[in-house]
Order: C-alpha cells, then structure tokens, then sequence
C-alpha cells in the first residue's frame, strides 16, 4: 500500500474503534510513538501493548471522531477526537493531531500532537 491508501485505511479502522486492528495491519515492527508530552514507545510490542492497556480501562462507548487524512509524501495527519470513560483517568475527552510517517507500505512513526 502507498501513503493514501495508508493513510485511508487507517481513517477507515479508527472510525470504527477498531484501533488495535489498525495498529497490526498497518504498524511497522520498528515503530516509534512519540506523546503529546514526548514520552517515546518504541517498537510494535511496546506501542500495542499500550494500545491494549488503555482500551482495557474503558468503561463507556467511546465516541470517536477522525478527520480525512491529509497526504504529503510519506506522510499524513489526521485530527482524531476521543470521548470515553475510563476506569483510571476518569472522563476522558482527546483532541489530537496525529503526523504519521510511512516507510516501506508500513507506519514507522506517530507524533501526537494538541
């Protein structure tokens, strides 16, 4: 796959809450994660599992909003919008700009951004 066709992917999984799905279908083995704080994931382990973690604490349906991705080059952003309740964080209301970079048909970075 190309960097659209990613990158539409993408959009198309996380519309649906399907984010783990997302993560195994369209992360690189060497993907690196980087918070809106700049704490770093490294590795698809590592990343998922931290996927895994937080999806695990939900205790409401999660409302999700994902704009359509904007492509240039190897990379693309999307605005992703993330209501819920979770057992830890209580309310949880994300509003993030999502820059993501693609190497060899795979996602190999993520920086979040506010």
């Amino acid at each position: 796959m190309d960097t659209t066709q990613i990158a539409n992917r993408l959009v198309e999984l996380c519309r649906k809450g399907e984010f783990v799905q997302a993560e195994q279908e369209l992360y690189g083995a060497d993907i690196v994660h980087v918070e809106v704080d700049g704490k770093e994931f490294k590795g698809f382990d590592e990343v998922l599992q931290k996927e895994v973690q937080f999806l695990a604490g939900v205790t409401s349906p999660i409302t999700i909003e994902v704009s359509e991705p904007l492509v240039a080059g190897n990379y693309f952003s999307v605005q992703m919008r993330l209501r819920c309740e979770h057992h830890k964080r209580g309310k949880v209301d994300i509003n993030e700009l999502l820059m993501y970079k693609v190497a060899g048909g795979k996602i190999v970075y993520l920086k979040c951004y506010l």
